[in-house]
């Protein structure tokens, strides 16, 4: 997940939360001074730079522009940061970065209500997150597209045409009718043109994409907040996961959350049968099996955080169950791990007869560092105060930037973990060895042949592999081959299942060529990925060949050794 290019911008990050500042420096700056979004577009940028065929001159402007925005992070200039790997991922696309395009690719849209009735009307603002060039007009529309889902979708129709946007007089503003017979998620497009006919891979920069969801909702939402307003029992512990709901409506109309992953009448319908429970007297949540969301409110910020939890039908609180803590890769949320990857992780997780628990994390970008680890730990003690959990097998998993706050997590709360398996993490990028997991046996899994994480940081948790093995005095299970006995091996059959669904996904037939296929990264891969100079050697290494192959190496791709 997190890479070379982008550590610069993790120190700084990480910078901020150990000095207490995060969450209240942050909020006074503007998106387009954002530490998470430069860290989210390093991301992107340096998936691309592996994903895409490039030329020499290609490959050295993309490298010095990564250096250039690297360096402006690491000073606080957001803005130029951004800018640069803007300019960068033209370069690598093959599009032209001319003063319009520089200009275009600076906006940032967003909707005034992105939860809207059939023939309201919405108001679209676009903001720049840098300063482009000045004296530069674009012609723009806006269009209403139905998502392409399973195949399905992608018709559209227009909104309105012949705006203009001018980069003397921003933000821009416009107003757009909602059709009345429209229903359902959409995506509200607004669509910059250029001169002349541009390239397609000039969309990302041109089109600015903006979920919604249409639908006659302000007036249950409306009744959920009355209700809400006169519950007895305020500090019941069922009552956060009925307030989330209205929570979550709210953000998603102001932008700030997807709208297309909540069944808003479903969720405001379970919302009140949880206000009934409490209303009786009752548990809302007592004997529930299945796979359903709770909330919780957080004792740092008093604010509404959200899980979701996975509870198996054989559970029956008779005897401890085991608990799998998952944590979500950038991008993702609570949802990520439950219903991306073929949706591998319930089913592995109901065969064995676990409770699974998925904790936001906070942001999307948060690293599992400062609140976003406390609430993996607030997540883990809500489950353990409600079901009956053993403590001797309370695993923990993450996939990419979940793999990075497996180690992060288990580092500060190591006694607490009976196996980790962290997948495709980069490495925790500490520098020192580090004796406090004594206990956790691990499952790591890193591809050689994957372009969203560094393959230098697959060998950089190798050797902290090995030196939290040498002090554990412990056996260790090293690469995603090898058998990790946590409850039938779930962790490693969800790794092996949702590696099969990503090379499905991708189409690459080798595991050492595959990509990592997790949403935080959709539709922002192009080209196919060039020849590894070391590929063939890699392939022997995590076959488990030994020759040509070094200690480090080994550590790092899948050979078992024992302490």
């Amino acid at each position: 997940m997190y890479t070379v290019l982008a550590m610069p911008q993790l120190r700084f990050f990480r910078g901020l939360v150990r000095a207490g500042i995060l969450t209240a420096g942050l909020a006074l700056l503007s998106w387009a001074q954002d530490a998470s979004l430069v860290l989210r577009t390093s991301v992107t940028y340096r998936t691309q730079r592996n994903s895409l065929t490039l030329s020499d001159d290609q490959r050295q402007q993309a490298d010095r522009l990564a250096r250039d925005a690297g360096q402006a992070g690491n000073g606080g200039k957001y803005d130029e940061a951004i800018r640069a790997y803007y300019h960068g991922l033209a370069v690598m696309r093959g599009v032209a970065w001319t003063p319009a395009f520089e200009f275009a690719s600076s906006l940032q849209g967003r909707l005034d209500h992105a939860i809207a009735a059939p023939g309201d009307t919405v108001t679209v603002t676009l903001t720049p997150l840098y300063k482009g060039a000045e004296g530069t007009k674009l012609a723009a529309s806006a269009a209403l597209v139905v998502p392409q889902r399973n195949g399905a979708g992608g018709s559209e129709q227009e909104l309105t045409a012949g705006l203009k946007v001018d980069s003397s007089a921003l933000p821009f503003r416009a107003q757009v009718k909602i059709p009345a017979g429209a229903s359902g998620d959409y995506l509200l497009e607004m669509r910059l043109r250029l001169e002349g006919d541009a390239p397609p891979a000039a969309r990302s920069g041109l089109v600015k994409v903006l979920p919604m969801h249409i639908e006659a909702l302000s007036a249950d939402a409306g009744k959920l907040r009355d209700r809400l307003n006169h519950v007895a029992a305020k500090n019941g512990a069922a009552l956060a996961s009925a307030q989330y709901v209205l929570d979550f409506y709210e953000r998603a109309d102001r932008g700030d959350a997807n709208p297309g992953a909540f069944h808003f009448r479903e969720e405001f319908a379970r919302a009140n049968e949880i206000l009934d429970g409490i209303g009786a007297g009752k548990d809302p949540f007592a004997g529930k099996h299945g796979d359903f969301r709770k909330a919780y409110v957080s004792a740092v910020d008093h604010s509404l955080q959200p899980y979701r939890i996975l509870v198996p039908e054989s559970y029956d609180g008779s005897k401890p169950a085991a608990l799998v803590v998952a944590l979500h890769g950038m991008g993702g949320d609570e949802n990520s791990m439950f219903d991306a990857y073929n949706g591998a992780l319930k089913p592995a997780i109901e065969k064995a007869g676990m409770i699974a628990v998925c904790p936001k994390g906070r942001d999307s970008a948060s690293m599992y560092r400062g609140t976003a680890e406390q609430d993996v730990m607030d997540v883990l003690g809500e489950v353990r105060r409600d079901y009956k959990i053993d403590p001797n097998r309370i695993y923990l998993m993450g996939h990419s930037m979940g793999g990075y706050g497996t180690w992060s997590v288990a580092m500060n709360h190591p006694d607490v973990w009976a196996a980790l398996g962290p997948r495709r993490s980069g490495g925790h990028g500490e520098d020192r060895p580090h004796p406090r997991v004594r206990s956790a046996r691990r499952c790591r899994s890193h591809g050689a042949g994957d372009v969203f994480a560094h393959h230098g940081g697959g060998r950089q948790e190798g050797r902290r592999e090995h030196r939290l093995r040498r002090s554990a005095g412990r056996q260790s299970y090293d690469g995603g081959r090898a058998e990790f006995c946590a409850d039938g091996g779930v962790l490693r059959k969800t790794a092996e299942a949702a590696d099969a669904a990503s090379a499905a996904r991708h189409g690459h037939g080798r595991a050492g060529r595959r990509r990592a296929g997790h949403p935080e990264e959709d539709g922002r891969r192009g080209g196919e990925r060039s020849g590894h100079p070391r590929g063939e050697h890699q392939r022997r290494v995590q076959r488990g060949g030994r020759r040509g192959a070094s200690r480090e190496d080994r550590w790092a791709h899948g050979r078992r050794h024992r302490a």
